[in-house]
This record gives structure tokens, sequence and C-alpha cells, in this order.
């Protein structure tokens, strides 16, 4: 583990997380790997493969009049020479214009270092069911 490297890699995974907020399909552009091999895996959808689609399903994303907040917790970093992956919970809260969503998903995010930065080849998050307490009870009233 380098943990200058992991730093570095945090603070790239933290750029994701703001352009996913921003809603900006140039800030997205910027962290992402532009390679025909890229994957991405958003919640509840199939895998879309190579930079020009994956690019294409952030800008369905940022097209929608919601706004997103996104809160990353318990972060892990790993780095082994020039790819490094990052695992986290992701808490997201979807704002819309008369309600809001709240929904937790787990993801990964693999990292390659080219040029000196590292730069995402691949995101992958899956949503995490909610539990609903039960309402019934053994209880007579």
């Amino acid at each position: 583990m380098d943990n200058g490297n992991d730093k570095s890699v945090d603070e790239a995974n933290r750029e994701f997380y703001k352009a996913l907020e921003s809603g900006s399909i140039n800030r997205m552009d910027a962290i992402w790997l532009h390679e025909d091999w890229v994957r991405c895996v958003h919640p509840g959808w199939d895998m879309v493969k190579g930079w020009s689609q994956v690019r294409e399903t952030w800008d369905k994303i940022f097209q929608g009049k919601q706004k997103m907040r996104i809160s990353p917790e318990n972060v892990s970093v790993q780095t082994h020479g020039d790819v490094s992956w990052v695992t986290c919970t992701e808490n997201i809260t979807v704002v819309y214009e008369a309600s809001f969503d709240t929904v937790q998903a787990v993801a990964t995010n693999l990292f390659i270092c080219k040029d000196g930065r590292w730069l995402m080849a691949h995101h992958h998050a899956s949503s995490i069911p909610m539990v609903l307490p039960d309402a019934a009870t053994d209880t007579i009233q």
C-alpha cells in the first residue's frame, strides 16, 4: 500500500462525487479515462461499456431535473502500482421539484494512473435494499 498514492486516489474519488453532484458532463469528462474498455454500472442498470456509452449515461442522468447529494462513507482505498480501487457506501439523496428520495448504495471505483493523474476506469454501484420495520406486532389492543 502506498499512502502517498492513496491520498491522491482519495482526492480523485472525491472529485468524482463532486462531478456527480454538480451535474456537469464537463467535470465528469475530466475525471474519466476515455477508453473503449472502461465500464460503468449505475444502480439498477446493465453494465455500460466504452467511454462514449458511459458518457452518454452520465449525460442522460444530468439532463434530469433532479439534484443529487452523495456522501460517501466507509471509504477504503487500495493502491498497487498504477491501479487503485476505492470501496465505499454511498448515501444518496435525490431532490425533485416537490419531493426527495434517499437511498444507499455500495460502490467500487477503479482508478488508473495515467500521465501522473488518477482517472476513473470503472464505477460500479448497487443499491442496498431498505429493510422497513414490520408494523405488525403480536400485541392485541
